[in-house]
């Protein structure tokens, strides 16, 4: 790759789009240089989709705010102290950072001083190849080595790995994701030491922060050895308390891979957090704590908690109908994937035989329609029957509803009337 290399305008959208030139003519109107930074151009390079779209500049904030405002442009001051503003042109969200260098850090926010150093810009990165830059040309500039580092699929911090780290302890969990998501080696194993001996100041980040690092981890295609190293070097417990193993967590990726289901990505995340917790995830409120999870993420790690205890290899049609009158067809599914890989890890270093039941189970639910499991009475057919007002028509509705149940959910609304009206008369 060289030390110089051109990306070709024409063949990345993102660059050459016309929101994307219309923020670069409004924020250079003080004829300042600006260029596109960071992950942009690492994947481009990486021929990988780029998503992000981050912008260095030489001009100060407060004018690229004003510039920004005077053109009709949403901004969003995301830390105008340290020279960041979010940028919102025609549903097109760019992230615009004045050139600057650390004066004070501190392992989570920095005190900074802007510049107009491209190369002392470069140098406070994190690693090479999130220190590259390149003009609206496409000419890329590297600083660093981040090129090399790119050809040679490898990961280094720019400079000393600790001076990196004590300036943000969030970079130990971003050079992982790094290793997960662009799955690139070791360039330095010093770097790799660096990270572990200081993994212990993750804790005093942000619950959020460290979050979205982790999910970033675990979602990715290369997880399972990550979360193994992880693991065997002590990280772990600093992110997630209480883990006691990862062979659940490589397994559950394997298998999820054979089922064949659109919803399989909804909840990914947690349904792979599910398999590094304890068999029966009883510390749900615990890791729900520790990594900050919405209100939508607990309840529904909550359901894999309490679908875990019910799911098993003999289950039929009908016991399955009567668990997805209360819950969704994806925990369900979900729970059986994350029940089946707790199982293997148990059994020392094979799938267990009935794999092809368990999957069996899996296709079984799918043939379930959802929409049909409602309960065909209300309270007025029991007051028709001659029940008055009061607790007595929920106790006789729950005594109909569990035979209901009993029955796969099949019984017509007529046999409902029919069963209700036999338990009043008894």
């Amino acid at each position: 790759m060289g030390n110089s290399y051109r990306l070709n305008p024409n063949k990345h959208s993102w660059m050459s789009n016309t929101n994307t030139k219309e923020i670069i003519r409004v924020i250079s109107k003080g004829e300042k240089e600006s260029r596109f930074v960071g992950g942009c151009v690492r994947d481009a390079i990486l021929n990988r989709e780029v998503n992000d779209i981050d912008i260095a500049t030489t001009e100060h904030p407060k004018n690229i705010e004003f510039f920004l405002k005077e053109a009709g442009i949403k901004t969003v001051n995301v830390g105008i102290k340290h020279g960041t503003i979010l940028a919102f042109h025609n549903y097109s969200k760019y992230e615009i950072t004045t050139l600057r260098e650390d004066v004070k850090t501190n392992g989570r926010h920095a005190l900074v001083n802007f510049t107009n150093n491209w190369q002392m810009d470069a140098e406070r990165r994190d690693f090479t190849f999130n220190a590259l830059s390149a003009d609206l040309e496409g000419k890329v500039y590297d600083y660093c080595g981040g090129l090399n580092d790119i050809k040679e699929k490898t990961i280094r911090f720019v400079g000393k790995a600790t001076d990196r780290i004590h300036e943000d302890y969030l970079r130990i969990l971003r050079y992982f994701r790094f290793i997960a998501t662009l799955n690139v080696k070791v360039g330095d194993e010093s770097d790799f030491a660096a990270c572990i001996t200081l993994a212990h100041n993750i804790k005093k980040l942000s619950k959020e922060r460290v979050r979205s690092e982790f999910f970033k981890i675990i979602d990715s295609d290369f997880a399972p050895n990550i979360i193994e190293k992880l693991h065997n070097h002590n990280i772990l417990k600093q992110i997630i308390p209480n883990i006691s193993g990862t062979k659940s967590f490589q397994t559950i990726i394997q298998i999820e891979n054979k089922v064949n289901d659109p919803n399989i990505f909804a909840f990914r995340s947690i349904r792979r957090l599910a398999a590094l917790m304890d068999f029966d995830c009883s510390q749900t409120e615990e890791i729900s704590t520790a990594l900050n999870l919405s209100k939508t993420e607990i309840h529904y790690l909550a359901q894999l908690a309490s679908l875990i205890k019910k799911v098993n290899i003999n289950l039929k049609k009908a016991d399955l109908t009567r668990i997805l009158y209360k819950y969704s067809k994806i925990a369900l599914i979900d729970s059986i994937l994350v029940k089946y890989s707790k199982q293997y890890s148990t059994v020392r270093n094979q799938l267990v035989p009935r794999e092809k039941d368990w999957l069996r189970i899996i296709e079984i639910i799918r043939t379930i329609n959802e929409d049909i499991l409602v309960f065909p009475l209300k309270g007025q057919d029991a007051i028709n029957l001659g029940i008055p007002a009061g607790p007595q028509i929920s106790k006789f509705l729950k005594l109909t509803e569990v035979w209901w149940l009993t029955k796969g959910c099949r019984a017509t609304r007529d046999e409902c009337l029919s069963k209700l009206r036999y338990l009043i008369n008894k």
